[in-house]
């Protein structure tokens, strides 16, 4: 672990503070293509492995074998379960002119309200194609996908301080910082340690979002 934020889009120079953003005008994004050279893909079996290989490389898991396992526990059902089937329709994988995976993301199920709301969930770009546009195409295709379902109006997702390079574009596609009050399954852990750490939320969160303003100003100032 440890590549360089131009590989990985994490700073980890900065505390990590994981946040959430929300979505509510659902309808309304951005419509970009995926540039030349690259098609969306369904899931197949075996791109679990591709996945995997995806997640390690941008430093989302540590191992093969534990970014596998994220994928089984997260996504994978027996064939003809609702579960596979939501897995055939809502994750999206982008693969490059020799069909090797170079960006994957999904809409899926998340709690972390107390009750289940759809989430932009796991998405990453491999370390080679960073800065190609490939993230806001993901993003646009998974929302087209949450409309096509007939989901209706609120979408969420999480992310963390390092992040602030995808939030930046997380916030053109129409999310929004959440400043409510803990949601009820929130549990702040803490990337460095793996522990779950007890903190005021409201507090912790106001420090996350100056931090991540103030670094995202930075950026788009380059």
């Amino acid at each position: 672990m440890g590549k360089p934020f131009s590989q990985t889009g994490l700073d980890r120079a900065l505390p990590h503070i994981r946040i959430l953003m929300e979505k509510r005008d659902t309808s309304v994004y951005p419509k970009c293509e995926l540039p030349a050279g690259y098609h969306f893909s369904h899931y197949k079996p075996g791109f679990e492995r591709l996945w995997a290989a995806v997640q390690c490389d941008v430093e989302h898991a540590d191992t093969l074998e534990n970014a596998e396992a994220a994928f089984k526990n997260e996504f994978l059902g027996a064939e003809n379960t609702p579960r596979y089937k939501a897995l055939t329709e809502k994750m999206l994988f982008i693969m490059d002119a020799d069909d090797d995976l170079a960006g994957t993301g999904a809409i899926w199920d998340g709690d972390t309200f107390g009750e289940v709301f759809q989430q932009v969930h796991w998405i990453a770009v491999a370390s080679k194609h960073q800065n190609k546009g490939l993230s806001k195409s993901l993003l646009s295709g998974l929302l087209d996908i949450y409309n096509a379902l007939g989901y209706g109006g609120y979408i969420y997702l999480s992310s963390q301080t390092w992040s602030y390079k995808a939030i930046n574009v997380y916030m053109k596609f129409g999310f929004r910082p959440y400043m409510g009050v803990q949601p009820a399954n929130w549990r702040s852990v803490n990337m460095v340690s793996g522990n779950y750490e007890p903190w005021d939320y409201a507090e912790k969160n106001a420090e996350a979002w100056k931090i991540i303003n103030n670094k995202i100003r930075q950026y788009n100032a380059m």
